[in-house]
């Protein structure tokens, strides 16, 4: 009796736990197909415009883990329409979409952002919005491959912080059309840092800035089509140096920025580099 009560109560065990862990499974099944679904696809919310310039400007305050700014986005239109879709992170706060001049009205579902336009924006169009936003972004865990703002510090204490977002998608932390299939032709990137450190993205150095709050702020300009997942934030404590390189059309300009922690093994490294040279021209 004891061997067949126990036979039941293993068997009834299994199947109440097996319900259970299917119940589970179609009901996150449910809820990522549909938050995925409205990233993943090509609507006719996203196909109706095609992304032909970013502005993305931000000040990142590394105490607070918190990043505001916003971006423009500059669009030709592919097809008429008076809605359309743009991608961020529910975590993160839409202050306001500005078009020309004035607040747009929008609605949000997940990371999906609904953009309303007052009245109907013509196929062939040029056009453009600016997104306000502010908040603080997912952490990385594991970066790159759990990803987000990765908040660090290097071994003088001095803040390192990096974005990695291939595998989560951009739109973790900045606001725009997070499909593939879609890249700016051209960008910009200005970010803010706290004064002392430097911020290093995405294409060349256009121009250092320095702000009135503390912050001093580096503007990046790409000039090639970029994928939204590589436009990146680095931020620390570097120092700079230069080379020039023979390139297949002529010398190419190169920039390198390390830590200032790595400093000495440069050094180092340049001093016995310097010696081969010299002993092999002897």
């Amino acid at each position: 009796m004891n061997k067949l009560f126990l036979s039941f109560f293993a068997a009834g065990t299994l199947f109440l736990a097996s319900t259970t862990a299917k119940a589970q499974l179609m009901l996150a099944k449910d809820l990522f197909t549909k938050a995925d679904s409205l990233r993943g696809q090509l609507t006719p919310l996203r196909t109706c415009y095609d992304v032909q310039y970013y502005h993305l400007d931000i000040q990142v305050d590394i105490d607070k883990k918190y990043i505001s700014g916003s971006n423009l986005i500059r669009f030709k239109t592919v097809e008429d329409f008076k809605t359309l879709q743009i991608d961020l992170f529910d975590n993160l706060s839409i202050d306001r979409i500005v078009y020309r001049g004035k607040n747009l009205k929008f609605d949000r579902q997940h990371h999906a952002v609904f953009v309303h336009f007052p009245k109907k924006i013509k196929r062939g169009k040029t056009d453009s919005f600016t997104v306000y936003y502010s908040g603080n972004p997912i952490q990385a865990t594991r970066a790159p491959w759990i990803g987000g703002f990765d908040w660090k510090k290097d071994s003088n204490g001095k803040p390192f912080v990096a974005t990695a977002v291939q595998g989560l998608g951009a739109s973790a932390w900045w606001p725009n059309k997070d499909h593939q299939s879609d890249e700016p032709d051209s960008m910009r990137i200005s970010v803010a840092v706290p004064n002392g450190l430097i911020n290093v993205s995405n294409g060349r150095l256009e121009k250092v800035e320095p702000l009135n709050n503390g912050y001093t702020k580096y503007h990046w300009k790409v000039v090639n089509p970029i994928n939204n997942y590589n436009v990146a934030v680095n931020i620390g404590d570097y120092i700079t140096f230069n080379e020039k390189i023979k390139g297949e059309k002529g010398e190419l300009d190169v920039v390198y920025y390390i830590l200032k922690e790595n400093d000495r093994r440069r050094q180092k490294r340049t001093s016995s580099q310097k010696c081969q040279t010299d002993h092999r021209s002897l």
